[in-house]
C-alpha cells in the first residue's frame, strides 16, 4: 500500500532546522545592531549606512518571525500526522491513506513551496544585509589605512618642524645673522601646533589628526587662458591689465584675487603673464595674499597657516604651489622672470626669491611686493625688490623691522631684503586707525599710480631689468591664471 502524508521523522527535522534559522536571523539582528549604532562610521555615508540598516534589522527580525511561524506550522502538521495514522479509518483499520493523511501531505507541500519563496526572501536579505556590512568592513579597512597615515604625518610634521627650528640655527651659524623675533615666534608655533597634532593622533591611535597649522602639500592646476586688456572675461576670468606701468602690473595681482572660486580656480590662483616685445619672453608673476582665515588646514593656502608657514621662513605651501604653477606654465630657465604680490603674496614672492634651489631654476630678476613683512627675508642684491608700504600699514611693520631678541629687550637688526622700501601717501578717506582701509590691495594700486611718475617709483620702472616687463602693446602680451591649492 502506498503511503500518502508527512514521514514524522523529516518532519521533526525540518521544524528543527527552520528553529534554528528563525534564532540565527535573530541573533544577527542583535549582534550586528549595536555594533552599526556605535557611531565609529562619521559623516553623511556613516549616516545613510545606519538609517539603511534599520530597515535591514526589520527584515531580519520579519525573516526570524516567520520562519519560527513556519517551524510551528511544521510541527503542527507532525502533530496531525501522528494523530492521523494513530487514529481509526472509516473501516476501523489504521490507515495513512485516510483523507487526513492526504490533507496533512497537501498542506506540508503548500508550505514546502512558501518556505522557498520565504527563503528566497531571506536570501535577499542576507546579500543586501551583507553588502553592507561588507561596505562596513570596507570602510573600517580604510580607516585603519588612514590610522596608519595620520600616525605617519603627524610624526614627519613634528621631525619637520624641528628641522625648520634647526634650519634657523644654521643659517646663524653660516651667515652670522640671528633669527629675527617673528621668525623664532612664528616657528616656534609651528613647533607647538606640530606637537598637539601629534599628541591627539597618538591618544586616538591615529583616528584623529587636527591638522592645526599644518601647511599640507601644495597642488597646481593646468594654465588657463585669460584676456588681455580690453578683451571679454573668459569664464568669468576677468582680463588681465596690460603691463604698462607698476600700477597696470599690480592690476594683475587685482585680477588673481578675483579667480578665487571661479572655474578651475577654487581656492586661489596666480597670473602668469608674458610680454615678448621682440628679444624673448619675459614672465611677470602676481600673487594674492590672504583669502581666507583659519588655523586648522584647508584647501587654500593662502590662509592664516600660509602666513605663519612664511613668517619663520619657510618655503610655505603657497610658494611650492606657485613654484608647481609656474613649471605647468612652462616657463623657461633662462627667462626674466617678476614676482609681484599683496600682503602674504609679497611674502611668498620674496621667499621665493630668497630660495637657492628656485632662483636656480628661474631667473628671478625682479620682486614687488606692497603690504608685506619681509625685511627678515635675504633676498639676494642681484634681484631688484622694491616694497612698498603705506603709512598706517600695520602689516608690512609685523617683522618688526627685522629686530633680533637681546635678552629682556629687542635688538634693532638692518633689513636682510635689500629692497628699496617706499613709503606712500596714506589712501584717501584711511585714518590711522583704518586697519583695513591701509592694508587693501586696490588703496595700494591707486596710491602707485598717482605717485609712480617721480622719485623712487619711477627709477624702480626706469630701471632696464623693470623695462623687460612693461609695454603699452597689446599684441605683445598673453595671459593664463593656474590654480593653486593645499592637500592634507
Amino acid at each position: 500500500m502506498s503511503l500518502y502524508g508527512m514521514d514524522l521523522e523529516q518532519g521533526e527535522h525540518l521544524a528543527k532546522e527552520l528553529t534554528r534559522a528563525s534564532q540565527r536571523f535573530a541573533q544577527l539582528s542583535g549582534q550586528l545592531t549595536p555594533i552599526i549604532t556605535a557611531g565609529l562610521w562619521r559623516g553623511p555615508d556613516g549616516e545613510q549606512f545606519r538609517g539603511d540598516w534599520k530597515s535591514h534589522s526589520r527584515m531580519l527580525l520579519a525573516a526570524s518571525q516567520a520562519l519560527r511561524d513556519a517551524s510551528e506550522a511544521v510541527r503542527a502538521n507532525v502533530r496531525q500526522q501522528q494523530y492521523a495514522s494513530s487514529g481509526p479509518t472509516a473501516d476501523g483499520q489504521p490507515d495513512g491513506s485516510q483523507p487526513g493523511g492526504t490533507a496533512a501531505a497537501s498542506l506540508l507541500d503548500s508550505f514546502l513551496a512558501g518556505a522557498g519563496d520565504l527563503w528566497d526572501g531571506t536570501g535577499e536579505v542576507i546579500d543586501t544585509v551583507g553588502g553592507k556590512v561588507g561596505d562596513g568592513l570596507s570602510w573600517l579597512g580604510g580607516r585603519v589605512s588612514e590610522s596608519v597615515s595620520n600616525l605617519g604625518d603627524a610624526g614627519g610634521d613634528v621631525v619637520g618642524s624641528l628641522g625648520d627650528m634647526g634650519g634657523l640655527g644654521w643659517d646663524f651659524l653660516s651667515t652670522g645673522e640671528p633669527p629675527s623675533v617673528t621668525e623664532l615666534l612664528a616657528g616656534g608655533t609651528g613647533l607647538l601646533a606640530a606637537g598637539l597634532n601629534a599628541n591627539v593622533a597618538l591618544s586616538t591611535a591615529g583616528l584623529l589628526h587636527p591638522h592645526i597649522l599644518d601647511d599640507g602639500s601644495p597642488v597646481a592646476g593646468d594654465p588657463q587662458t585669460v584676456g588681455v586688456g580690453s578683451d571679454p572675461a573668459q569664464n568669468g576670468h576677468r582680463s588681465t591689465p596690460v603691463p604698462s606701468s607698476l600700477a597696470q602690473i599690480m592690476g594683475g595681482v587685482t585680477a588673481a584675487y578675483d579667480d578665487g572660486g571661479k572655474a578651475g580656480t577654487p581656492d586661489a590662483a596666480v597670473r602668469i603673464t608674458v610680454v615678448d616685445k621682440g628679444n624673448g619672453p619675459a614672465y611677470i608673476v602676481t600673487i594674492p595674499g590672504t583669502s581666507e582665515w583659519n588655523v586648522r588646514t584647508g584647501s587654500n593656502p593662502m590662509d592664516t597657516v600660509g602666513n605663519l608657514s612664511s613668517a619663520a621662513g619657510n618655503m610655505s605651501t603657497a610658494s611650492l604651489a606657485v613654484e608647481m604653477a609656474m613649471r605647468q606654465a612652462g616657463i623657461p630657465s633662462d627667462a626674466p622672470v617678476m614676482l609681484v604680490g599683496h600682503s602674504q603674496g609679497g611674502m611668498t614672492a620674496a621667499n621665493l626669491a630668497a630660495d637657492p634651489e628656485f632662483r636656480g631654476r628661474f631667473a628671478v630678476t625682479n620682486v614687488i611686493t606692497y603690504g608685506s613683512p619681509i625685511d627678515s627675508t635675504r633676498i639676494p642684491g642681484d634681484v631688484n625688490t622694491l616694497a612698498l608700504q603705506h603709512p598706517f600699514d600695520v602689516v608690512p611693520r609685523l617683522d618688526l623691522g627685522n629686530s633680533k631678541p637681546g635678552g629682556p629687550v629687542l635688538v634693532g637688526w638692518e633689513s636682510s631684503s635689500g629692497a628699496t622700501v617706499v613709503t606712500l601717501p596714506s589712501p584717501a578717506g584711511a585714518g590711522m586707525g583704518d586697519v583695513m582701509g591701509n592694508h587693501d590691495y586696490n588703496a595700494y594700486v591707486a596710491s602707485v599710480e598717482a605717485n609712480e611718475s617721480s622719485g623712487a617709483l619711477a627709477a624702480y620702472r626706469n630701471d632696464p631689468s623693470t623695462q623687460a616687463f612693461i609695454t603699452s602693446e597689446r599684441g605683445q602680451v598673453r595671459s593664463t591664471t593656474s590654480g593653486i591649492g593645499r592637500e592634507e
